[in-house]
């Protein structure tokens, strides 16, 4: 009889486990759901486009500048080889330009990215900058008057420029995923966060 009782138990057991997970599919589906309209309103992550200066979709022209070595380098136009440009300005006084530094150098190479540094220190920081972070002085020209052309008033900032010379994306960047998503606007047609959060205002 004791047998029987516990055959009885377990067996009732079992199903109450059964109903049990029946009672959490529809639980866990609408939790699911909730989880994904969750994540279609949260915005983006991305580098904050200030408003000074050329807009994305300008396209620069050719410009022969003076890079640190003494040689020329070309800023806007058209490149022959098809590659995209990455404009970074930064700054030896400033940490989070030496921060990214190191971050935007890796991510260029990953991306086969064109990296070009500018900046408005004396020549002696600059080179000192360069030979710190391992930066050829043939990548960095070294111009107060680029960064004013291109109404850039705080840094690290970044423009991420295509084989025409057009800006594609510009903004502050304080990090990796800033940089990517630079390149990520131009494959959505969103120029900055400001951009998506227009087309989306639910997404804020």
């Amino acid at each position: 009889m004791a047998a029987l009782d516990t055959s009885a138990i377990l067996a009732w057991t079992q199903v109450l486990d059964w109903l049990l997970l029946l009672a959490l599919v529809p639980v866990l589906a609408l939790l699911f759901r909730r989880m994904r309209r969750l994540f279609a309103r949260v915005a983006p992550v991305g580098a904050l486009m200030t408003s000074g200066g050329p807009a994305p979709g300008v396209r620069l022209p050719s410009r022969i500048l003076r890079a640190l070595d003494g040689g020329e380098v070309a800023l806007g136009g058209s490149r022959a080889d098809g590659g995209s440009t990455l404009l970074l300005f930064v700054s030896g006084a400033c940490p989070i330009s030496r921060k990214m530094l190191p971050i935007a150098g890796d991510f260029t190479r990953r991306e086969a990215i064109d990296l070009l540094c500018l900046g408005d220190d004396t020549d002696a920081m600059q080179h000192d900058l360069t030979a710190r972070f391992a930066i050829s002085p043939s990548r960095f020209v070294n111009d107060p008057e680029i960064g004013r052309m291109l109404g850039v008033d705080k840094l690290p900032f970044a423009f991420l420029l295509d084989a025409t010379g057009t800006i594609v994306a510009k903004g502050l960047v304080n990090s990796r995923e800033h940089l990517e998503s630079l390149v990520v606007a131009g494959e959505t047609g969103h120029v900055s966060v400001q951009s998506y959060l227009d087309a989306r205002p639910h997404a804020a």
